[in-house]
């Protein structure tokens, strides 16, 4: 049992840190490839975009399919694969989203008048946190599409809801309302 349980964590661990370093890799890259977000990009935000992404996953619909007849395992796999590939395009836009409010949150920070180190040190924070969680999403949608495991997101759209917050509450006031 020692042996297996040692041999299953020299296999796991590396592919984990190899993981998280790709993810965390191309979150920066991405990053830096848009330097150019709008302020005014803001009120684009909504959390209601995502609601879809809980019960995309979900195994009731799937236990539907199989409980009619003339269903089969082919058509069973051919729903669960649709869904994995819809899931994974609402992931990419959560991630796209969330670096661009993390982008703006910096920029807010830096040209704010008051010294803003408490928003710029819960941002690092705040992406490190939604790495780790995509590096544990993704990890459970792979075992998803061979129905072992549920895809807990509500982490990381939470994390996203508490950018968004900080957004509407920092976001300088429009030129008219100023005058």
């Amino acid at each position: 049992m020692t042996l297996t349980l040692a041999t299953f964590l020299l296999v796991l661990a590396p592919g984990v840190a190899i993981s998280a370093a790709y993810f965390l890799a191309r979150t920066q890259l991405g990053a830096r490839r848009r330097l150019s977000t709008p302020l005014d990009w803001t009120p684009e935000l909504s959390l209601d975009r995502y609601r879809p992404m809980f019960r995309l996953l979900e195994e009731d619909d799937i236990r539907f399919l199989r409980s009619q007849p003339g269903a089969t395992l082919a058509l069973v796999n051919r729903l669960r694969r649709q869904r994995y590939l819809v899931f994974r395009g609402y992931l990419r836009t959560l991630q796209g989203d969330f670096e661009r409010a993390c982008e703006i949150l910096t920029l807010l920070a830096v040209q704010s008048e008051s010294d803003r180190q408490d928003i710029l040190r819960d941002l690092v924070v705040s992406r490190v946190k939604f790495t780790a969680g995509l590096v544990r999403v993704h990890w459970r949608l792979l075992l998803y599409r061979w129905n072992v495991a549920q895809v807990p997101v509500g982490h990381l759209v939470g994390l996203f809801e508490s950018l968004q917050l900080e957004l509407l509450v920092l976001r300088p006031a429009p030129e008219s309302s100023r005058a």
